[in-house]
């Protein structure tokens, strides 16, 4: 086997190798923890040596009472009958010591004399070698002696052997250090895992690396426990009774905390880090792996491990800061069983979390308390219940959001609190209308305030006003948008509601942004200044998320990707995951208008593999991918396309089913299906008219025309898809050029006369749009024009099927045998994204294997230089 990142090493093995040889005999100290690949290192360097290199090895056992002289015993049995029978003999150690060395010194070649595992050496093992070390220049030899660094308490035997070696200039150090990153994806292979997670969970141990990878779904594989398990064995009982504390106080171990739990045996602490259990960590401890910890908290017996938690929780709850650690008390006492501690501090938690903006940190406290709520009083359930929805709405986690809101709704109709009851369901309706229950959403709205319009009137009143208008807005019924906005207004007003204020000018903006484009950017902006000003997370993500997805709608395309790239940023780092993602699907779109292709492809496959994700978003995620597969050619246009339909009919609005019948009909039109297309594009055309909304009305209008039927326009229609309609293609190229927006600039090129169309064909070419220009070019041999350009676009000119640059990285890295992970961790990018790219690859080559492309690849030697 391939060694990895252990290069350095054996030159420096070949080195003293080399100098020995030459007759002045050197020691080699192979050093590092249990694992590491000593041995692997060892017998490498060994197995290229020089035939004419006589090789003796010998190794320590790790036994109770050794045999002295364990591993001398191992080379004389092979090569040494003379020294074997001094050894059985029971000969003084003095004579076997001169036996061993004048045989180095008599040998007519050199030697190599390998001692493993020198940590578990007996006294006159260890003293042979201190005779040795001093007396070896003289002779044609390497002693290679190897230890486990992290194993040597204060006091070992070895220290002293190794101290008094240090000074000479025979000795060379060769220690041996974990594998980096890259060092584990390398050994990862082909295997689909998180490289970064499973460096992290190793530390580069090469041992536990190719055990947790031969060992798929463990967590910890057989061999990995057994081997912590062993050195763990060989602690004292107080060692490992504080070796089991510190595994149940966590990965950072205070010393004082450790003290108090493990009754103050400082000495059994020492122990633990001198065997390299534990090691120092600032001021603190831990374990020098994550595995080490987790293999030793499994083996604690579960009555144990309830007392070490009772203790723990016990010992943080006295210290005078115990309320800057309430996660890890609300941890312990939930091991504890503490439902009264569980009570108390996980619901503190969850609001430092939230306060914190860690909302998948809040969520997951509020879900503690709640496996204890039954303790609680209904009311103070409910209110909990409340918080835990209100949080997993945050971070995408919406059955979880629906559930506890609904059992929240039950408790405050049985206690009779009907305000409760409206302003929850006032909550659940956009949670409803995301995931496409639109139906129910809209039906949920009705009861809210039909519920609280019969109650005095409130806050909770003004919060299911606005939901209404936030409904309107959606299905595109913007003037009765504007009038529950006001209804809205003027309750937030009078309750001094901010919440509800920067709701709903963001409902009012995201409703003018039709008629009046600058003038809801206006409100939506303002929108944002309360919000921001409020210190209100969730509608300045919906500000920059409406500001986005409404330009994008309206082909405002540089001004969408401005406020998208602002908003993904600001969720991200709040932990606003359904205002990110959505936004990353939009901005998945918007990359795709600018001809940014390849972003366009990273950032929807990386919003699809993401678990949980809403209806809503996976609609504008599937849409990007399906129109770009779609204009590039790509395979698996029209499963993308189906189960983006799928999705959108459930929403029974517009703003989803327009889109997406829209790339449907383009896909019909590149396929040659005109009667296709026509039957996609009249599947909404009705509905976008009726909503008077001019740009889904002029796209689909404008593949109504495409299709060869004659459609009589809307005054109100999308200029530039009407001046396409209407023949004015050069005003219709200048507009798109405008909103940059390259391959709608060269589909209206593709109208115009020749020299327009041969610009057309080249931004075609640029963009990897190989169906249009494919379609343009039997335009132009159909008219008897000559002289037409062919051939990929520049970047795809290297090589003969067509890939695209991007295509080409991949590509270049499967001939490799990098799996999709690996792929993706080396051009950052996402692993859904490196699939999308190897489909469309083998479609592109023809071919139905990784391997078979790799073939190829050799066989047109793609890559050479």
């Amino acid at each position: 086997m391939e060694l990895l990142e252990r290069e350095a090493s054996l030159q420096a093995l070949q080195t003293v190798l080399a100098e020995a040889t030459a007759g002045n005999g050197r020691i080699a100290l192979v050093s590092g923890e249990a694992g590491i690949g000593k041995t692997s290192l060892v017998e490498q360097f060994a197995a290229k040596c020089p035939k004419s290199a006589q090789q003796y090895w010998g190794a320590c056992d790790s036994l109770f009472t050794p045999r002295p002289l364990d591993p001398i015993y191992d080379m004389a049995h092979k090569a040494w009958p003379e020294l074997l029978s001094l050894l059985q003999q029971g000969a003084e150690w003095l004579a076997i010591a001169r036996t061993f060395l004048s045989t180095l010194e008599n040998s007519k070649q050199s030697s190599l004399v390998i001692i493993e595992d020198v940590h578990w050496a007996d006294e006159a093992t260890l003293d042979l070698i201190k005779f040795l070390g001093r007396r070896i220049r003289a002779t044609p030899t390497l002693m290679i002696i190897t230890y486990r660094d992290d194993e040597l308490e204060p006091h070992h035997p070895l220290r002293i052997v190794l101290g008094d070696l240090a000074t000479s200039k025979i000795l060379r150090r060769i220690p041996l250090r974990p594998l980096s990153i890259i060092g584990v994806q390398q050994l990862a292979k082909a295997k689909e895992v998180d490289i970064a997670a499973l460096h992290q969970q190793t530390k580069g141990n090469p041992f536990f690396v190719t055990e947790l990878l031969a060992n798929e779904g463990e967590t910890i594989p057989t061999t990995v426990r057994d081997a912590i398990m062993a050195r763990a064995a060989r602690l004292s009982p107080a060692g490992r009774a504080t070796l089991e504390a510190a595994a149940i106080i966590g990965a950072r171990v205070e010393p004082g905390l450790l003290a108090q739990v493990a009754d103050d045996k400082a000495a059994a602490a020492e122990e633990c880090i001198a065997t390299g259990m534990l090691r120092t960590d600032g001021e603190a401890l831990a374990f020098r792996h994550e595995l080490t910890r987790q293999a030793v908290l499994e083996a604690i017996s579960p009555p144990r491990k309830l007392l070490l938690h009772q203790q723990v929780l016990a010992a943080m709850q006295a210290t005078p800061l115990h309320q800057q650690h309430l996660a890890r008390l609300a941890h312990h006492a939930h091991a504890a069983n503490d439902f009264e501690a569980v009570l108390k501090y996980a619901p503190l938690a969850a609001e430092q979390a939230r306060a914190a903006e860690a909302h998948r940190e809040a969520a997951a406290q509020y879900g503690r308390a709640l496996h204890y709520a039954d303790h609680l009083p209904v009311t103070e359930r409910a209110a909990l219940l409340e918080a835990y929805a209100l949080a997993c709405n945050i971070v995408e986690r919406v059955p979880d959001c629906i559930a506890a809101r609904q059992d929240a709704i039950a408790i405050w109709q049985e206690v009779g609190n009907q305000l409760k009851v409206g302003h929850n369901l006032s909550l659940l309706v956009v949670v409803y209308f995301r995931v496409g229950k639109t139906a129910v959403a809209e039906q949920t709205s009705r009861e809210a305030i039909e519920l609280l319009e019969g109650l005095p009137p409130s806050r909770e009143l003004g919060h299911a006003y606005r939901t209404q208008a936030g409904l309107r807005m959606l299905h595109r019924d913007m003037a009765e948008a504007l009038i529950w906005a006001e209804k809205a207004v003027a309750l937030a007003e009078q309750f001094n509601d901010t919440e509800t204020l920067a709701a709903v000018y963001n409902t009012i903006g995201s409703a003018l942004l039709l008629s009046d484009y600058e003038e809801g950017c206006r409100y939506l902006e303002k929108s944002l200044a309360i919000a921001q000003a409020n210190n209100m997370p969730m509608y300045v993500a919906n500000a920059f998320t409406n500001l986005g997805s409404g330009s994008g709608e309206l082909y405002q395309i540089h001004r969408a990707d401005r406020y998208l790239a602002q908003g993904v940023a600001y969720a991200l780092e709040r932990e606003q995951d359904g205002a990110w993602l959505y936004m990353t699907a939009w901005r998945a779109l918007t990359k795709l208008y600018l001809g940014q292709w390849d972003e366009a492809a990273d950032l929807a496959t990386a919003v699809l593999q993401t678990p949980g994700v809403s209806a809503t978003t996976q609609i504008m995620a599937l849409l990007a991918l399906g129109r770009l597969r779609t204009r590039r050619g790509d395979p698996g246009i029209w499963e993308a396309l189906d189960e983006a339909l799928s999705l959108a009919d459930k929403t029974q609005t517009l703003q989803r089913i327009a889109p997406v019948r829209i790339a449907r009909a383009e896909a019909a039109w590149l396929a040659s299906k005109p009667q296709h297309a026509q039957a996609e594009a009249e599947a909404a055309y009705r509905l976008a008219v009726d909503k008077k909304h001019p740009w889904f009305t002029g796209e689909l209008a404008f593949w109504l025309w495409r299709a060869g039927q004659s459609v009589t326009l809307p005054s109100w229609t999308a200029v530039p898809f009407a001046q396409q309609i209407t023949g004015e293609w050069q005003a219709a190229a200048a507009n798109w050029k405008e909103r940059g927006c390259p391959y709608e600039q060269a589909a209206a090129l593709a109208d115009g006369d020749e020299a327009s169309q041969f610009a057309a064909l080249e931004i075609f070419e640029q963009l990897g749009a190989a169906p249009a220009a494919d379609k343009l070019r039997q335009k132009l041999q159909a008219a008897g024009v000559r002289g037409i350009p062919r051939g990929p676009r520049p970047t795809t000119r290297e090589n003969p099927f067509g890939l695209t640059s991007r295509e080409m990285d991949v590509l270049e890295l499967l001939a490799e045998g990098l799996s999709n992970t690996m792929i993706a961790q080396r051009l950052t990018i996402s692993p859904r994204t490196v699939e999308h790219h190897v489909s469309a690859i083998l479609g592109k080559l023809a071919v139905e294997s990784r391997m078979a492309a790799a073939a190829i690849v050799r066989q047109h030697n793609l890559f050479a230089e």
